[in-house]
This record gives structure tokens, C-alpha cells and sequence, in this order.
């Protein structure tokens, strides 16, 4: 069974953790369809600081969730993961592939809508019954199975850095128009969830 007792392991596991991080920062954009800078002068790019960071701190989330079981820790590698995870996401999005700009950076320019379509999607209404914190105690089905539709469009949006004037796309993405509300039944209830951490 593995534990972290002492200190030479968990530095051990922290060096592991940085490392891996780097290799997440490195490889994940290329991984998620983000292309080379355009522009090879500008080598400092934020979006992979971020992942770096969103990477450590998620790790070691799990790292004191399975070992440390410190609770203010958990508290603040959680609060961490989540800032830095919201910061990670507007970069991607907002980010100039040629300056690495992120800032006020991306206009859009002109999009188009593709096609438009719709999916039946079947599922089975449930009887939910939820603790007073609002974690669900249990569920049950109920009734025949349903089906709830969706209205999509492919569409794809082109933009201009205003910045250094670069100009790029989103490629064809599925955009949800109308999601339909699932029928589930939800009862809440008072009593308290025993898996609830007690503050006293």
C-alpha cells in the first residue's frame, strides 16, 4: 500500500507532479486542435502557463484528497483548480494564435450558419430524492421511457485579432439552440447528507 509519510516522499511526488504538469502544459493545446504560433518571435504563450498551473493544483487535490486528508487544503487546491481552470478556458477561447494576445484580442468578424438538425434523444424519467445540501440521496425510475429533443446548427465564426490584425476561424462547430427539460421528479428533503463534513 502506498502512503506519504514522510517528507522525502512528498517531495518526491511534488517533483513528479511539476513534471507532469509541464508535459500536460506542453502537449495539451496541440492535443486540443490549438495550432503553433504563427508568428514564432512571440515564444511566451499564457494559455500554457495556465494549464500549468490549473495541472497542479488539480493534482494535488487529489493528491491531499487521497493521502493528506487536510481539509483547508482541500478547500484551497479546490478554489485554485477552479480559478485557474476559468482562466485556462477564457485564454483558449479568447487567445490570438499569431501574438498569443488574449486580452480584447478576438473580434468576430463575419460567421455562417451551416445546416441546422435535431436529436431525438430517449431517456427514462427518475424520482429523485436529494439531501438538505442538495446531493442526491437516491433515485428511482418511474413511468415508460420519454424522448426529449434537441435543435442544433453546425456554424462557424470567422475572426480578426485586433491587435496584429490576424485573421483566423473556429472551423464547423455544433452549437445547441433548444434542449428539451427531462421530466424527472425531484423531492428535497431536511435530512442532512452523512457524507457532509462537520465543521464542529
Amino acid at each position: 500500500m502506498i502512503t506519504l509519510d514522510g517528507i522525502y516522499e512528498n517531495i518526491i511526488v511534488e517533483v513528479l507532479i511539476i513534471g507532469g504538469s509541464f508535459l500536460i502544459s506542453k502537449f495539451f493545446p496541440t492535443l486540443m486542435g490549438k495550432k503553433e504560433p504563427i508568428n514564432k518571435e512571440h515564444n511566451f504563450d499564457i494559455l500554457k502557463l495556465a494549464i500549468f498551473l490549473t495541472s497542479i493544483a488539480i493534482l494535488n487535490l487529489i493528491l491531499n484528497l487521497s493521502f493528506w486528508n487536510n481539509q483547508q487544503l482541500t478547500i484551497l487546491f479546490t478554489l485554485l483548480s477552479m480559478g485557474f481552470g476559468i482562466a485556462t478556458v477564457y485564454i483558449y477561447n479568447n487567445q490570438c494564435p499569431a501574438c498569443k494576445k488574449f486580452i480584447g484580442a478576438k473580434k468576430i468578424v463575419d460567421s455562417k450558419i451551416i445546416r441546422e438538425f435535431k436529436k431525438e434523444i430517449p431517456y427514462q424519467p427518475m424520482k429523485v430524492w436529494k439531501f438538505s445540501n442538495g446531493r442526491i440521496k437516491r433515485k428511482e425510475p418511474f413511468g415508460k421511457k420519454k424522448i426529449r429533443t434537441e435543435k442544433w446548427q453546425t456554424k462557424q465564426e470567422f475572426y480578426e485579432c485586433n491587435h496584429c490584425k490576424t485573421q483566423w476561424d473556429s472551423g464547423q462547430m455544433n452549437v445547441p439552440l433548444v434542449i428539451e427539460k427531462e421530466s424527472h421528479i425531484v423531492i428535497n428533503t431536511n435530512e442532512r447528507d452523512p457524507d457532509e463534513p462537520s465543521l464542529y
